[in-house]
């Protein structure tokens, strides 16, 4: 991901008091930039090569799955529930009446606070069923996939090599909250800790991912699939968000003297979502034996249908 500094440094004095003009209104359908970006790191991944294991006389390591198998599968996605679910959030989240913007959307963005920090204990027991392979899987093959998988993660915590740490991503929503809605997000949580739809989406992400499976290897490779498809449907998911929230604040929060300043959270997030899902990518074809591609396929039907259902919701509260 890009670093939070960086983005800082490049978005802040141009975000301030709306000194360009607004971008043209997006329609929220696939962006060809951001698949051609992933594509691009996938085809030539910035990341040193590591060497696999080498032989020492015992059975041959499993053929891994290949990039073409892995982008054939991500692109099922692409016509999936949640790419629906995320197109009509978005129709709903650009579309909001200037007499009744903020009540619709204050719900919605009580969910999606609890949502953004759910997904860290979702990364952590990718990386946990991962490293439950040991002596089960490739030394080297374990360590590359996991050297991919805590880069993410990591990220989200404002840690990026050789830069100072940033501010993390829940400090950057929450004030990008504050901004938009003018109060603090933390009362909003202190009042209402657990928003039912991002608890509900919570909870089957670690049911999934923690399913009691007695192939420790089938787990990790199911984990595997199921963050490749968590990053790969936040490319959509947070880029969509920034061209929505761009057209909110031209038609109706600008011209009622309340503009957005605080950009900073939305750009991180769309800058930096394509090189995460490379790099989820990067982290599965090092890993995950060809032969499970199924059990891929499944995990990645997986999230797809539980992303559907929470964006479903938050749309239906944008029409309320």
């Amino acid at each position: 991901m890009a670093s939070v500094l960086a983005v800082q440094a490049a978005y802040l004095p141009v975000v301030a008091a709306q000194q360009r003009p607004q971008a043209a209104r997006v329609p929220a359908a696939p962006r060809p930039s951001a698949r051609r970006a992933v594509a691009a790191h996938v085809v030539a991944p910035i990341r040193q090569t590591v060497p696999e294991s080498p032989s020492t006389g015992s059975a041959p390591l499993p053929e891994l799955i290949t990039k073409e198998t892995v982008r054939a599968l991500e692109a099922e996605l692409d016509n999936g529930a949640a790419v629906a679910a995320l197109r009509r959030f978005n129709d709903n989240l650009r579309s909001l009446p200037a007499d009744s913007w903020e009540a619709r959307l204050r719900p919605v963005m009580h969910e999606l606070a609890y949502n953004l920090e759910s997904f860290n204990p979702a990364f952590t027991a990718v990386l946990l069923k991962v490293q439950q392979t040991i002596g089960h899987t490739d030394y080297v093959r374990r360590d590359t996939a996991l050297k991919h998988l805590i880069q993410p993660l990591a990220g989200e915590y404002g840690m990026h090599n050789n830069e100072a740490q940033a501010r993390t991503h829940r400090e950057l929503f929450s004030i990008f909250y504050a901004d938009l809605m003018k109060e603090p997000l933390e009362a909003l949580l202190a009042a209402a800790p657990r928003p039912p739809a991002a608890e509900r989406f919570f909870v089957q992400m670690m049911r999934d991912i923690n399913a009691a499976d007695a192939n420790v290897v089938h787990q990790a490779c199911y984990a595997m699939g199921y963050n490749l498809a968590i990053e790969y449907l936040a490319d959509y998911e947070k880029t969509w968000m920034l061209d929505s929230f761009r057209e909110l604040n031209q038609r109706v929060l600008a011209p009622a003297s309340r503009p957005l300043t605080e950009w900073v959270f939305l750009e991180v997030h769309a800058e930096g979502e394509a090189e995460h899902a490379a790099i989820g990518h990067e982290a599965v074809v090092s890993f995950v034996p060809a032969g499970e591609e199924g059990v891929l396929r499944r995990a990645i039907q997986d999230h797809d249908r539980d992303m559907a259902a929470f964006y479903n919701h938050l749309a239906d509260l944008l029409e309320a």
